[in-house]
């Protein structure tokens, strides 16, 4: 059996050594440059399969909604008053609703379809109407997927005001919700004219708008 004793201490490399060195050098800072990249690159691709990194509007937090009266089983009629609400605004405040002026008050979720198609349709037949306001509420925002409502409203050029329900739907409740969208045309007096439930034709909305005073 062959023992290995202390290595002697090895002389100055030559040329050739040094070049050789120099060249595998040169390709692990390469190789390390290329793991660098792809791994960035992977970091950028995860955080756009996440999607927008937490930043989607949530449901107002627990007792920032305040409505008149309680939750009621059906449509509010003709004829009754629509409770006065207030609660916290898309992109920041509130929004309060009162008597006094006409206004239309439109209840909508973010993932409906007929809420999407209408809610262009309502801000286009509103701007013919300025002496009606036009206030929305968005409500049951993480029931189904669908688009954040800031970035639908940005997307559609829409600036109405948006209050943002809980995730206990307190306003719903209490406008009686059973369908989206859900449009209550209420006088100055606070109370209600009209109300639809799903899709409408762009001509009835303009005769509805028009009966408010």
């Amino acid at each position: 059996m062959t023992r290995r004793g202390k290595a002697a201490p090895r002389g100055r490399p030559s040329k050739a050594e040094r070049r050789a060195a120099a060249r595998r050098m040169a390709r692990r800072r390469a190789l390390g440059f290329g793991l660098g990249a792809a791994l960035v690159a992977g970091l950028l691709a995860a955080v756009a399969l996440t999607g927008d990194g937490g930043t989607r509007t949530r449901p107002a937090a627990p007792g920032q909604v305040e409505v008149a009266g309680g939750p009621r089983g059906a449509p509010l009629a003709a004829g009754e008053a629509l409770p006065p609400f207030s609660a916290p605004g898309l992109g920041g405040g509130r929004v309060t609703w009162e008597p006094g002026r006409p206004t239309v008050i439109a209840v909508w979720a973010p993932w409906c379809p007929h809420c999407q198609a209408e809610l262009p349709v309502l801000a286009r037949v509103a701007a013919e109407h300025p002496g009606v306001d036009l206030v929305t509420v968005a409500t049951a925002l993480d029931v189904h997927p669908g688009p954040d409502p800031a970035e639908y409203l940005a997307d559609h050029g829409l600036s109405f005001p948006v209050a943002l329900d809980d995730e206990a739907g307190t306003l719903a409740s209490a406008l009686g919700i059973q369908g989206f969208p859900t449009v209550y045309y209420v006088g100055s007096d606070g109370a209600v004219v009209d109300v639809t439930v799903g899709e409408t034709e762009e001509a009835a909305l303009r005769a509805l708008f028009s009966r408010l005073r």
